[in-house]
C-alpha cells in the first residue's frame, strides 16, 4: 500500500466535522411515551424527505459524492476508482455501479420501499445534531403539554432515520424512494436541544412545534469514498 493509500485510509481518533446543513420541521411532534410511535415517525420523514432530496440535488459535494462512493473490492480492502475507464467523472445515473463494483450510496431496501440516508456506515461517517425546539410551552418545562421532551425526542430520531423492517411494512411511505438523514441512530455523535416558546397564536393541538435541526457531518474514517466531503 502506498503512503497516501495509508493516509487515506487511517482511522481517526475522533470524528473530524466535514459539512453542515439545516432542516426545517413544523407540525406535530407527539411524544413516543414508553412505546415508539412509528406512523408519527414516517409522517415527519415524509415531511423532511423532500428537503433531503433536494440536498443530494444542489450540494456540490455530494454530488461528487455519489461519484466517489462507487468503488471495487480487492478481498476486504476498498479500493480507489481512478482507474476506471469513466474516472470519478462518470455519470453515476447512466453509468452506475458495475458487477465488480459497489455504491456506497445505493438505496437500501426494505419489502421494496428505498431510502437513501446520507448518514450510513458504508460511508463512515457519523453526525452531531443541534436541534432548536420551539413550542407553545415556557422554556425550561421538562414535561410538555404534547408529552415530555425526551419522549418527543425519540419520536424525532425515529424520523431521522429508516424505518425498521417491521415499521416499514406496517407504514408505508407515501413515496417509493424516501431521502433521510441516517441509517441507524446509533449514528449520532452526540446532540443538544434548546428550547423556547413558539411566539405564534395559540394552536389547537399540544403537539406543534417548530423544529430547526442543525446537522454537522463528521468522518470516522477518511477514504477515497468519502474523500469529497473533506472539501466542503
Amino acid at each position: 500500500m502506498t503512503p497516501r493509500n495509508e493516509l487515506l485510509l487511517q482511522n481517526l481518533s475522533c470524528p473530524r466535522e466535514l459539512m453542515r446543513f439545516h432542516l426545517i420541521y413544523s407540525g406535530q411532534l407527539p411524544s413516543s411515551g414508553n412505546k415508539s410511535k412509528p406512523d408519527d415517525a414516517r409522517k415527519i420523514r415524509d415531511a423532511l424527505h423532500c428537503q433531503m432530496e433536494e440536498l443530494w440535488k444542489v450540494h456540490r459535494v455530494l454530488h461528487r459524492l455519489r461519484q466517489t462512493a462507487i468503488v471495487y473490492r480487492e478481498g476486504d480492502s476498498r479500493m480507489f476508482t481512478n482507474d476506471s475507464p469513466f474516472g470519478v467523472e462518470r455519470d453515476v445515473d447512466q453509468y452506475p455501479a458495475r458487477e465488480d463494483e459497489v455504491d456506497l450510496t445505493t438505496p437500501i431496501d426494505i419489502d421494496g420501499q428505498e431510502f437513501v440516508p446520507l448518514i450510513r456506515k458504508s460511508l463512515d461517517l457519523n453526525c452531531s445534531l443541534s436541534i432548536s425546539f420551539l413550542r407553545q410551552e415556557d422554556p425550561g418545562e421538562l414535561v410538555l403539554q404534547g408529552g415530555d421532551l425526551d419522549g418527543r425526542i425519540k419520536t424525532l430520531l425515529d424520523a431521522l432515520t429508516m424505518p425498521k423492517p417491521e415499521n416499514a411494512v406496517r407504514f408505508p411511505q407515501s413515496q417509493k424512494r424516501t431521502y433521510c438523514l441516517m441509517e441507524s441512530d446509533s449514528l449520532v455523535y452526540n446532540f443538544e436541544v434548546d428550547t423556547g416558546r413558539l411566539l405564534f397564536p395559540e394552536r389547537t393541538h399540544p403537539h406543534e412545534v417548530h423544529l430547526l435541526i442543525e446537522v454537522s457531518v463528521n468522518i470516522l474514517r477518511v477514504g477515497s469514498w468519502n474523500m469529497p466531503l473533506l472539501g466542503s
